[in-house]
């Protein structure tokens, strides 16, 4: 009988109810892991869209940089420096009697050379005028087809056009680049691998990765020593490979 007595104390000592208290630690104590993990959650974003800006930031620098090369080598091939257009001194003459009008002849447009015209559409770029830019390029192809600088202008009209957002037309500019430069239209096609390397780019962005990654294969099968390439590296990991 005692022995009967002494197991039943013990089952109902073992089912008794959980405390309160020892429930509401419980609670708290998973509330307060929460209120950590949500801390933690807000933190990382933070982080990540930090990181994003200074991904931006990069990008735009790295963007300014290649432009400084470009207008850097232009001089050098050129020879031509920026200087300051002389002051003029405007010396008053004694007032004239007018000569008969006579007819106006047509004015003639004024045509500047190819080194100039070029440097004027590169300056447009560099402080992001960039609609004036994109005109001053593509005058520069109408009057200079066949100019060492030809493919370079295609180019920047499609950077141009992909900084302003307009994929559709950017990529059509760099593929006409393309065609050209592979159809041997154009004298000179040193922009050709960075046009590759915008295609596939662009197509990134699109999230076409089997697209990105043909016009990746081609650039480092054709141009592997590149900056284009090495740029294509780079950009490797965001085609998931």
């Amino acid at each position: 009988m005692k022995r009967t007595l002494a197991l039943l104390s013990l089952i109902f000592t073992a089912c008794a109810p959980v405390p309160q208290e020892r429930t509401s630690e419980r609670i708290s104590e998973l509330e307060l892991k929460i209120t950590r993990l949500e801390e933690r959650q807000t933190e990382l974003e933070k982080d990540l869209e930090q990181t994003d800006r200074r991904i931006d930031r990069l990008t735009e620098i790295l963007s300014e940089l290649r432009l400084d090369i470009e207008r850097i080598r232009l001089r050098l091939e050129t020879g031509v420096v920026e200087r300051e257009p002389p002051k003029t001194v405007k010396i008053e003459e004694p007032e004239k009697v007018p000569p008969p009008a006579e007819p106006e002849e047509p004015k003639v447009e004024e045509t500047k050379d190819e080194d100039t015209a070029y440097r004027e559409a590169i300056e447009l770029y560099s402080v992001k005028k960039l609609y004036e830019a994109r005109d001053a390029f593509l005058n520069f192809i109408k009057h200079y087809p066949q100019s060492k600088y030809t493919d370079n202008a295609f180019f920047w009209i499609g950077r141009i056009y992909y900084e302003l957002g307009d994929m559709g037309r950017a990529e059509s500019v760099f593929k006409s680049l393309v065609e050209k430069c592979e159809g041997g239209k154009l004298p000179d096609c040193n922009k050709l691998p960075d046009a590759y390397f915008q295609l596939m780019k662009i197509n990134i962005d699109r999230g076409n990765f089997e697209e990105a990654n043909r016009y990746y294969s081609i650039l480092i099968e054709k141009f592997p020593t590149s900056d284009a390439a090495v740029r294509a590296r780079e950009h490797r990991n965001l085609m998931g490979e």
